[in-house]
């Protein structure tokens, strides 16, 4: 009789087994429904062409944002941990865009522009930043964990320029 026809006739599980039975339940607990993303997604879509095609939007509906010089203050000169940083930081970008001032993820200079392919990249990054938020439901360790999850490339991936 091999290995596994005795666990069978036994009813013995590995320790294995139930560890990712709980790992799965704790993803299907810990992340964001995709309809519900994707409504955000196209919510902001919406607002950003309303507002580069002059069009009026509903203040009601807006989300109000704190001053940008009390979340650069907290941002800047008090101690945090990569998740308390991470949501100030982006904190920081969403208003400033909000107020119509340049995005601070994008790269700009005297003889500098952003591309579209800037846009989309810098676009991109916050939305990783911004999932990782929300994956790590305020573990500071896990956020930091799933984001070298999603960011980490290979050495030799940066020494050959391949994505």
């Amino acid at each position: 009789m091999t290995e596994e026809e005795k666990k069978v006739e036994t009813g013995k599980v590995d320790d294995t087994q139930v560890d990712y039975i709980e790992a799965i339940k704790n993803l299907k607990q810990n992340t964001v429904d995709r309809s519900k993303y994707d409504e955000l997604k196209a919510e902001n879509k919406k607002l950003l062409d309303s507002i580069v095609n002059g069009q009026s939007v509903d203040v009601e509906n807006q989300p109000q944002y704190r001053d940008v010089n009390v979340i650069r203050d907290e941002l800047f000169n008090h101690e945090h941990n990569n998740l308390e940083y991470m949501k100030l930081t982006l904190e920081l970008r969403n208003t400033l865009i909000a107020k119509g001032e340049r995005d601070p993820f994008l790269p700009y200079g005297s003889q500098i522009a952003p591309t579209p392919e800037d846009v989309e990249k810098a676009e991109k990054a916050a939305q990783i930043y911004q999932e990782c938020i929300d994956y790590a439901d305020g573990d500071s360790k896990l956020f930091t964990q799933e984001l070298q999850r999603r960011t980490n490339t290979s050495i030799f991936d940066r020494v050959t320029n391949k994505k």
